[in-house]
């Protein structure tokens, strides 16, 4: 029977942590008598989306659920310019991707008994290989392989894409900042806004240094320039190897 007191005391403490809406969701976790189990929760601050994974477990002397960690991700919002990637537009694949029925694509048991010498007949295919054609371009860069995933992950949660894809395992984002803030028992732990203002500044810390690297990369660029044998660099290097070999001659 479940421990009701337990379950109150744990949902004070998810309120008290910021998590004031998961306490229904956490009641029905807990009656399927899981040895642990995560709990999702989703926030937006500043236009930028924060995820937070929750890791509660089955205390085994107490028999009690705790909350042991959670996982903070700062997802922040891209630049104009990263809108599009490799050539392929993200908010025009997205729009493709909604307008596609994925439960019926990936079902691979319906047949028809028509043919499919009419292109009405394969013109929902057709929609289905544009896509895939354009998530393959998409995950030729590593940036455009994580926005790639994120879309998958998407459009296709709770369909059998695995038969085709296996599963698709997430891909971090250079745009994604995480931290694990663990919950020891009698602490009163890392609230939601305590989360948040760490991220923060693990991003700005991560900021300033793209900013300082940013003029050692410029410079290291113009050096390996300068050092790259030209039309100009390669007359000198001529009249230099000429000069010893004169010098080597006189010498004997």
């Amino acid at each position: 029977m479940m421990d009701i007191q337990n379950i109150t005391a744990l949902s004070n403490k998810l309120e008290a942590l910021g998590f004031d809406h998961l306490g229904y969701l956490l009641l029905k976790k807990i009656s399927f008598r899981l040895q642990n189990f995560w709990l999702v929760s989703k926030a937006n601050h500043l236009n930028n989306d924060l995820n937070f994974h929750l890791f509660l477990q089955r205390n085994s002397v107490t028999n009690n659920y705790e909350l042991l960690y959670y996982d903070a991700i700062l997802k922040v919002s891209s630049e104009a310019n990263e809108q599009v990637i490799n050539g392929i537009d993200i908010g025009e694949i997205k729009t493709a991707m909604a307008k596609i029925d994925w439960k019926i694509a990936f079902d691979l048991t319906i047949g028809k008994n028509s043919s499919v010498n009419e292109k009405s007949d394969w013109r929902k295919e057709e929609d289905v290989e544009l896509v895939i054609e354009k998530l393959e371009m998409l995950e030729k860069s590593e940036n455009g392989k994580s926005i790639a995933t994120s879309l998958k992950l998407e459009f296709w949660a709770g369909l059998p894409y695995q038969d085709l894809f296996g599963n698709i395992a997430p891909v971090k984002n250079k745009y994604e900042i995480s931290q694990r803030f663990y919950c020891a028992a009698g602490q009163p732990g890392i609230s939601v806004d305590e989360a948040y203002r760490f991220l923060q500044n693990r991003l700005l810390e991560k900021q300033i240094s793209l900013r300082k690297k940013q003029p050692e990369s410029q410079e290291a660029d113009d050096d390996a320039a300068n050092s790259q044998p030209g039309f100009g660099s390669g007359l000198l290097q001529k009249k230099r190897i000429g000069g010893k070999r004169n010098s080597k001659k006189q010498h004997q």
